[in-house]
């Protein structure tokens, strides 16, 4: 499937991951929506996604309530008709990690940034795509929703593998509309989500992790696959595994 003039939104698109993903499939000929909360960034993607020729909007929104998304999904079919693509990448994680120090209020936020913003910026556009008939879906979760530990944390973990088996229900529930959902987990990606660790990793473990750009490009392998042909999951990881024990372990004079 050609991505020229596939009309895609794009959650989390200041930065990161996100940025990639908006920057690569402009490049590839796509129209991009860009959201996210802080307006400054937006403005930046969207000015290098114009440098390179490409065709966007970017829209400030709050993933996490309905009736902000369901504007967003307004405007863009407003602006273009349609909606061939939705790139969930939105999320957060905070310093809290362990079941007994993450309050009640930052395990409710939590969830409700990586899991409901999902479900609901999918079940906003759904509408379109199955009018459509077709449409694709990309579910970004992480690692963590496979293999849980304290460095992904307590409600960023549960709510990552919701993400993956919310992807599955899609799957069953949409394969007749010829719409197709995929997850890509990624492992450790040099984004700014790393300034919400305890600990933050050093220039040599930075060295060794993934870039955004990589995720962006497995982005595009599943969206660009015939409409007979889907992904249902990915697991991207760095090529080394190193050694992050050191990272979960309070230091003198550390908080």
């Amino acid at each position: 499937m050609n991505l020229l003039e596939k009309v895609c939104i794009i959650t989390g698109g200041g930065s990161g991951i996100g940025r990639a993903t908006a920057i690569a499939l402009a490049q590839k000929g796509s129209k991009v929506c860009i959201v996210g909360r802080t307006s400054s960034k937006l403005t930046d993607v969207l000015a290098e996604v114009k440098l390179n020729k490409g065709e966007g909007i970017t829209i400030e929104a709050d993933i996490t309530e309905y009736q902000s998304i369901e504007n967003v999904v307004e405007r863009v079919k407003n602006a273009w008709g349609r909606i061939d693509i939705l790139v969930n990448n939105a999320g957060a994680n905070i310093k809290n990690r362990g079941v007994l120090e993450t309050t009640p209020e930052e395990i409710q936020s939590l969830v409700n940034v990586n899991l409901v913003g999902t479900m609901f910026f999918t079940k906003a556009v759904l509408p379109t795509m199955i009018s459509q008939n077709s449409g694709t879906i990309i579910n970004v979760s992480s690692n963590s929703a496979i293999w849980p530990s304290l460095m992904g944390g307590v409600a960023y973990c549960a709510a990552k593998a919701g993400v993956n088996n919310f992807t599955e229900f899609l799957n069953d529930e949409l394969q007749h509309m010829l719409i197709r959902a995929c997850t890509i987990s990624p492992g450790e990606v040099v984004t700014p989500i790393l300034e919400k660790r305890r600990f933050m990793p050093d220039k040599e473990a930075l060295e060794t992790m993934c870039l955004p750009e990589d995720i962006a490009e497995t982005i595009l392998l599943a969206s660009s696959l015939p409409p007979r042909t889907m992904i249902t999951e990915m697991v991207v990881t760095p090529t080394v595994t190193r050694d992050k024990s050191a990272e979960l372990i309070k230091r003198p004079g550390q908080k």
